[in-house]
């Protein structure tokens, strides 16, 4: 009887030791404070190393271009494209009026719809081509390191290193004695070996659930946010877990600084939606008038963030079906109103070099003008096709705004003015429109 009291009073000691050994604090704690991610910036595709537009211990935002590959071919290609569908939509334009008409079959009409989506995937394909040229920062935060110049070669080495120093990670290696003790959401305060920066508190957000046997240690990591980056990465520091009691303390007033800051909601609720509304850079066109380009966005105006119009110049050739000279323009006449009568359409009497001949139609594509060329040949009469390149000058609108590309469609359908139904949606290429230009050029 005397043997079992007295190991039930050994027991109840050794409870007793345990949990007054729980109770206590855990005690400071070394420490070190490293960037929460490293990245050696590269590109995904080689190239020659245009531009770099940061230096080291620069600041960048997440999207932000910090160099680019030299993309002269890719331009070229962009722009190329461009004019073919812009020559296709014409055709396409054309084809639908000609098969409105019975002129031509819906086979003919399909062929040209599916060569302006063939051209349109083209200009998408130069588009996001270009665009892989330019290197973006995945992160916020800093420049750490600069491996190459302009005008080096890239293929898979590294451009760029970067660090985000928002948040911090603080990474701690703790004694097996304490295991148990630190769980995740738990708060500590920092304190660093150097500088002066006080009230730093981080939380607990990965704890090892695997003791390391040979030194008796786990490991915790915490989060230390770093707003406008005042605490640097690389620093030598301790920790000290808080007690029940701070932790109560620390939640109460984090909570009633909550409730502080939400005090004017309306207006802080307003200005995070603007920060949420995403503004995009739109190109749309072309135009072959441009008072009819600047009545479109006079219409707009209301529904836009600004404009800015833009002229391209550039060259087209153009293939026109023809028969041979004639010696006379009654001849021309006669010959114009036997074709009228065999069923021909679209036709018209030029001069040119003192004679004239009758025109059959002006065709963008080579082809197209073939098969008008076949046809005419078909019903008896002799014609040639005469290819002519002329240059021609377009205008462009490249339009800041928060709708998306059904809505802007949408809007100018509605807005009246003649001349909108093919027209071409296409983000732009370049930041152009930082401070917008609302009356346009």
């Amino acid at each position: 009887m005397m043997k079992a009291q007295v190991n039930k009073l050994l027991w109840v000691c050794g409870m007793m030791t345990s949990a007054a050994a729980l109770a206590q604090p855990v005690p400071e704690i070394d420490c070190l404070i490293e960037p929460n991610m490293i990245i050696e910036l590269s590109s995904p595709v080689s190239g020659v190393l245009d531009t770099i537009t940061v230096d080291r211990s620069d600041t960048v935002t997440k999207g932000q271009v910090v160099a680019t590959l030299k993309s002269d071919v890719e331009q070229v290609r962009l722009k190329s494209s461009q004019e073919s569908l812009e020559a296709s939509l014409v055709e396409q334009k054309r084809a639908a009026g000609l098969y409105r008409d019975h002129v031509i079959t819906l086979s003919e009409k399909e062929e040209a719809d599916h060569a302006a989506a063939l051209n349109q995937l083209e200009v998408e394909s130069a588009q996001a081509s270009l665009e892989l040229r330019k290197i973006r920062s995945p992160i916020e935060g800093v420049i750490a390191d600069r491996y190459l110049m302009p005008g080096e070669f890239i293929e898979d080495n590294p451009i760029l290193k970067l660090a985000q120093l928002d948040p911090l990670r603080v990474e701690v290696v703790a004694p097996v004695a304490y295991f148990g003790r630190i769980r995740t959401g738990m708060h500590a305060q920092v304190k660093t070996e150097f500088g002066s920066f006080e009230n730093l508190v981080a939380e607990v957000v990965v704890v090892d659930k695997v003791i390391d046997a040979a030194s008796g240690t786990f490991g915790i990591r915490l989060e230390l946010e770093n707003r406008d980056n005042r605490v640097p990465g690389g620093l030598k520091c301790s920790v000290r877990f808080f007690t029940e009691q701070e932790e109560a303390d620390y939640a109460l007033e984090h909570r009633v600084r909550e409730d502080d800051t939400a005090v004017p909601s309306a207006a802080s609720g307003i200005e995070n939606r603007d920060d949420q509304i995403h503004t995009i850079c739109r190109r749309l066109g072309p135009f072959k008038q441009k008072d009819r380009l600047k009545a479109l966005m006079s219409a707009l105006e209301a529904s836009i963030d600004g404009y800015e119009i833009r002229d391209e110049e550039g060259t087209a050739r153009t293939y026109r079906v023809e028969t041979g000279p004639l010696e006379s323009y009654q001849e021309a006449k006669a010959l114009d109103a036997e074709l009228k009568e065999a069923g021909v359409e679209d036709i018209a009497i030029i001069k040119r070099d003192g004679s004239y001949s009758i025109s059959l139609g002006v065709f963008s594509r080579e082809r197209t003008a073939s098969r008008r060329q076949a046809s005419i040949e078909k019903l008896g009469y002799d014609c040639e096709i005469v290819s002519q390149q002329s240059s021609k000058t377009l205008y462009w609108a490249e339009i800041t705004t928060t709708t998306t590309e059904d809505e802007l469609s949408k809007l100018v359908s509605g807005s009246g003015v003649n001349g909108t139904d093919n027209l071409l949606y296409q983000p732009c290429s370049t930041e152009i429109l930082a401070s917008s230009n609302r009356a346009g050029i």
